[in-house]
């Protein structure tokens, strides 16, 4: 069968527009709406809006004090017609807590039947039990048909209910409040009645009054169920500014019981918490294995609460003593809801608009009602008295005319015609001229007329008082502390909730709650944690191979330590994790534990790897960490900088890509060892460990090595000795480098050198590299690069061209150098002492400049330089001729070249006065060998080159064909 065309309605009320512009339009309206007509108390009644048509719907029902009880269903009933359009749940939920005295403080219903109980037994259902009011309901409802508050229309504008209670005592604070509104939540807790009262009265009394002066009257909170709360600062600071939260604990006695054995019995538990429930999981917690240990001298729980009062009893064998039993009671109340918080979150709805409201805000807000309620009640009382006393003004003067006034009435037609003519002609207003008209007879009695003067005298003390009031504020004051004071006496009960002071008393260390035990505690390699008796471990002597790891996985750690320690965990990426032994699984040898990211939740073992384990009995200044990194840097932080509440902390800081690699734990009186150092490139060092200061943890730490970035430190230890080695360090010009005993002179340059010294490497363009010589003294490789080393240098754009190893440089030594542009400069030794990797020694003057050499030389020796070209062109000048000068400086003309020459060979020449030598290579010689292109070779002795002045042109030593020149100075 075809489908119809069906034509929808176009409907003119849907408003198309986006969901991003609606919701803020739409939803902080809608919230406000939640929080004032459902979740929040008003802060003048302290009563939610089905609280408050609850109060009001059954007084209107004259389910009052002094009536029979209703059933609970009819008033939930009327108060659904007529005023409250929910769930019949939600009103006779909240009917039950009003009616609840574990709950309420003040109880504004009263219960017949089963509301039920503190152990979580929900109330019967409503047609079974029955309600009325009690007589402090009756008094958040007094005077109001007195127009002392505003009555706003119901839902369906039928009938009328109040916007607020008159509230004759300060309930918001006396029996408290909890509830979730959208985005925001309100818990305010109970409080003593006389004690609200009084802090009222005396906030009346002292405008100015200082919080804390309010809690010389307000104690704390006074709750339903009783217990102990523990802490005056946080209550201070709760009641300042709304918010906060303060201990609580149950009320707990340790007692001997009638089998002669120790008890703790708990005589009041925390407010709204289930008593049956607390019991239960302390039940369950002595067969947790977790818990078993701490709690195994518990024998029985019961719960022997009555008709009388609360009482609960945990027993214990008869071997646990008293302090047994303490720090049982200590862990009950760190592990349980025995000892609890209780938050202050004080919003209320304060001139419409919910607001977080201190202690004195709220008092303030309801002497401010009070002043209200007593000013409208008093102008009606002004009003009606003003109304009688002008009636009985007209009955004491109708009696002096009585008789033309009979007169007057018996000549009227009707009753309005004779209240016209008793207006007419003898003056009375319409209100008296009724009131006559309707005066029975035997009110003209002499006695009636005596009762009318006493009347109209009562009335005007009356209106004057009423007049009185209104016209000073002290006397209205005065009227609401006097009912105040009235209400207190009435209803005032003494304090249930105990309060200490001291803040200290709600902090339970968990030494005192831990069974002191020695363990023993394996971890694995992939981070599976357990522990084991200590006792246990001596006396079966397990093996680490016995435990059931699986495939790759093995023991790294095996601990020595006790229930009470702290295990401190280290990982690559510099965090700290503590974690107390106590809470490690307690298991059998062969079982493998549990992950330590299970244990602890902000490990993260895929991201991070364990470096290093303690356990320590306390974080003690005298004990020092020790940390290692991969980069060389070494830093040292007291026990004491790693106190803390969380289970994670940034141990140290390190730097992009930069990992820890070992920790130590050391006394703060340690003397310094050596430290052994391997690195992944192959280098392998023993260094002094430097004296360095405690530091804090978020400091970098002492570099006390270089090494090249490319490498890293892959093993550190301390070592008890340093050998101090004598070696020969051969490099290449391409920077390679080899550790001998002796000098290899055909194939490289090198230099005696031992492990005290360092090193000094050249480069043809310019550049120093700085190496301490204990870096290299174990070089395995016969080409080690020294880029392995030295970042820095590169060997294709440079080459090495000489080595030192100094031991002083305070010498008077010099360096020279010789560039191939004839330019020679002198630098001071010193000039190049330091911890650095490259530093500029010399400054080219031109890109395509180089040194060709580079030469110590002791200044007390007379020396002379020579300097020989390519076009055999040679000069000698006095090496005491060149000036020091600076590390980046390009130095001054050594020989003047003609175009196209360089500068091939430059050494130093003992001076003429002491005899004609060169000091090459390791040897003494009289005479150089020239060697050309074309395979010329001659000899020239040194004494045949004379002295010249420096920057000359030089003496040409040998001819040389067109297109020859000298390749090679031997």
């Amino acid at each position: 069968m075809a489908k119809k065309n069906i034509e929808i309605p176009v409907d003119n009320n849907i408003i198309k527009a986006p969901l991003s512009e609606v919701m803020p339009d739409n939803y902080l309206p809608y919230a406000v709406e939640v929080a004032k007509e459902r979740a929040l108390p008003d802060v003048r009644d302290g009563l939610k809006p089905v609280h408050r048509r609850i109060l009001y719907g059954a007084y209107k029902l004259k389910a009052t004090p002094d009536k029979p009880y209703y059933k609970s269903a009819r008033i939930v009933g009327d108060i659904l017609g007529k005023y409250h359009p929910h769930g019949d749940t939600s009103v006779y939920d909240a009917m039950v807590i009003l009616a609840q005295d574990f709950t309420t403080r003040v109880p504004l219903i009263d219960g017949h039947g089963n509301w039920g109980s503190i152990d979580g037994d929900s109330a019967a259902a409503m047609r079974y039990t029955e309600a009325r009011l009690t007589n402090a309901a009756m008094e958040m409802l007094k005077d109001i048909d007195k127009n002392v508050v505003d009555m706003v229309n119901n839902y369906s504008d039928t009938e009328l209910e109040p916007k607020v209670l008159p509230a004759r005592f300060p309930n918001l604070l006396v029996n408290g409040a909890f509830g979730i509104a959208v985005g925001l939540a309100t818990n305010i807790p109970p409080h003593n009645l006389r004690e609200t009262i009084d802090a009222t009265i005396a906030c009346i009394d002292k405008s100015d009054i200082t919080t804390k002066e309010i809690m010389n009257y307000i104690k704390g909170p006074d709750l339903p169920t009783g217990g102990i709360i523990i802490g005056e600062k946080a209550l201070l600071s709760a009641y300042e500014t709304g918010e906060g939260k303060v201990t609580l604990r149950a009320k707990t006695s340790i007692e001997k019981l009638e089998n002669d054995r120790y008890g703790i019995v708990i005589s009041e538990f925390p407010y709204r918490k289930n008593k049956a429930k607390i019991l239960q999981s302390i039940s369950e917690m002595t067969a947790d294995k977790k818990h078993s240990k701490a709690l195994e001298a518990i024998t029985d729980i019961r719960d022997e609460s009555d008709r009388n009062g609360i009482r609960a009893v945990i027993e214990f064998k008869k071997s646990a003593d008293r302090d047994v039993v303490e720090k049982v009671l200590k862990y009950l109340f760190k592990k349980t809801e025995l000892q609890c918080n209780i938050s202050f979150n004080m919003v209320a709805i304060a001139n419409g608009k919910p607001e977080t409201l201190g202690l004195k805000k709220i008092l303030e807000h309801y002497i401010k009602h009070q002043k209200d309620i007593i000013t409208r009640r008093t102008k009606r009382e002004l009003e009606i008295a003003k109304n009688r006393f002008h009636i009985v003004e007209g009955f004491i003067r109708a009696i002096d005319i009585i008789d033309e006034i009979i007169a007057t009435i018996r000549a009227s037609k009707s009753k309005k015609d004779s209240e016209q003519n008793i207006i007419n002609k003898f003056g009375f207003t319409e209100p008296q001229a009724e009131a006559i008209v309707e005066l029975m007879l035997y009110k003209l009695s002499g006695l009636e007329i005596k009762v009318l003067e006493k009347e109209y005298k009562t009335l005007q003390k009356q209106i004057k008082a009423l007049e009185k009031i209104l016209a000073s504020e002290k006397e209205l004051l005065k009227i609401v502390k006097k009912e105040l004071i009235e209400i207190k006496e009435k209803y005032g009960d003494d304090r249930r909730t105990q309060i200490i002071h001291n803040d200290e008393e709600a902090k339970i260390e968990v030494e005192d709650i831990i069974l002191d035990e020695d363990i023993v505690i394996t971890i694995s390699n992939d981070g599976y944690a357990k522990r084991v008796s200590d006792k246990y471990y001596k006396r079966v002597n397990p093996k680490e191979e016995d435990i059931e790891y699986r495939e790759g996985d093995f023991n790294k750690y095996l601990i020595s330590s006790n229930t009470k320690d702290i295990l401190m965990i280290f990982t690559d990426v510099g965090n700290l994790y503590q974690l107390r032994c106590s809470n490690l699984p307690d298991m059998k040898w062969k079982e493998k534990g549990e992950r330590l990211d299970e244990l602890i939740k902000t490990l993260d073992l895929e991201n991070e790897n364990i470096i290093q384990v303690f356990a320590v009995p306390k974080l003690d200044k005298d004990k020092n960490f020790i940390f290692f990194t991969d980069r060389g840097i070494i830093k040292k932080s007291s026990l004491d900088k790693f106190e803390t509440n969380y289970s994670k902390l940034l141990a140290l800081k390190l730097k992009e890509n930069e990992k820890l690699i070992n920790v130590q734990l050391a006394d703060k009186n340690k003397i310094e060892k050596y430290i052994n150092v391997k690195t992944k490139m192959g280098l392998e060092f023993t260094v002094e460990e430097p004296r360095i200061e405690n530091s804090d943890r978020n400091i970098l730490g002492t570099q006390i090595f270089n090494i090249s970035k490319k490498d890293k430190v892959v093993n550190i230890e301390y070592v008890d000795e340093f050998e101090i080695k004598s070696f020969v360090v051969n490099i290449d010009k391409g920077g390679n480098i080899k550790i001998s005993n002796r000098r290899a002179y055909k194939t490289s340059i090198g230099c005696f050198s031992n492990s005290l010294s360092r090193l000094l490497i050249f480069g043809d363009r310019g550049n120093v590299y700085s190496i301490p010589s204990y870096i290299v003294e174990n070089i395995q490789d016969n080409d080690f690069a020294l880029n392995k080393i030295v970042d820095e240098f590169n060997p294709k754009e440079e080459k090495i061209i000489s080595i030192f190893s100094i031991i002083d440089f305070n010498s008077q030594d010099s360096i020279y150098f010789f560039s191939k542009y004839g330019y020679v400069k002198r630098t001071a030794l010193k000039e190049f002492e330091g911890e650095y990797d490259i530093i500029k020694g010399y400054k080219l003057k031109s890109d395509n400049d180089r040194l060709i050499n580079v030469k110590l030389s002791q200044d007390n020796v007379a020396k002379d330089i020579l300097l020989i070209t390519k076009d055999a062109m040679g000069i000698r000048f006095g090496a005491d001729s060149i000036s020091y000068m600076g590390k980046v400086a390009t130095g001054v003309t050594g020989i003047s070249l003609k175009e196209n020459d360089e500068v091939i060979f430059g050494e130093f020449i003992e001076s003429k006065q002491i005899k004609d030598e060169i000091a090459l290579d390791g040897e003494t010689i009289d005479s150089i060998y020239l060697i050309s292109k074309n395979s010329l070779q001659e000899s020239i002795l040194l004494k045949d080159i004379k002295l010249q002045n420096r920057a000359g042109r030089g003496k040409k030593l040998i001819n040389l064909d067109i297109n020859d020149y000298i390749i090679e100075v031997k």
